[in-house]
């Protein structure tokens, strides 16, 4: 039985890609076929060696893969919690970003909501609003700058 030992080897090394691991399960097939010889008289070594050795591997795969799930929905049910979490955070943003757009000047606030909330080019905001295009752009980049500069005041005025 010693003369399959290294062909018993490579062929799990092959399907393991670690050299530690394919030892282990090459040494497991070898006590399990020992274990087997003592009880049966065993016709072809050789071939049990093969199944025993593939019947290892595979349990692992599957004790890796249940172990894989575990895992996978134990992190699925962490991100499920901060998900709310991220839910709240970003609600109560959303509703200070339409706040500090309530306070825009009434152009500005209108070029920026056509723009960036419903979408609309800055082309097709300049023939709604019936302005130019460069004014059109004017109003959008004054409106993010007002919009970034009285978040960012109430942010720091909310940590002190």
């Amino acid at each position: 039985m010693k003369k399959y030992y290294k062909e018993i080897y490579i062929y799990i090394k092959k399907s393991v890609f670690d050299r530690d691991l394919a030892e282990d399960i090459t040494q497991e097939a070898f006590a399990r076929v020992i274990k087997k010889a003592d009880s049966k008289n065993i016709e072809n070594e050789r071939a049990l060696l093969y199944r025993i050795a593939k019947n290892i591997m595979v349990d692992l795969y599957r004790e890796k893969n249940r172990i894989d799930k575990i895992a996978f929905n134990e992190e699925e049910f962490f991100q499920e919690e901060n998900t709310i979490e991220n839910q709240i955070i970003e609600a109560e943003q959303r509703s200070q970003l339409m706040e500090e757009i309530d306070k825009l000047p009434k152009k500005r606030r209108q070029a920026f909501t056509l723009h960036m909330i419903d979408g609309y080019s800055r082309q097709e905001v300049a023939e709604i609003m019936n302005i130019s295009f460069n004014a059109v752009e004017q109003h959008i980049a004054r409106a993010s700058n007002q919009l970034k500069e009285n978040l960012s005041k109430n942010e720091e005025e909310s940590f002190e």
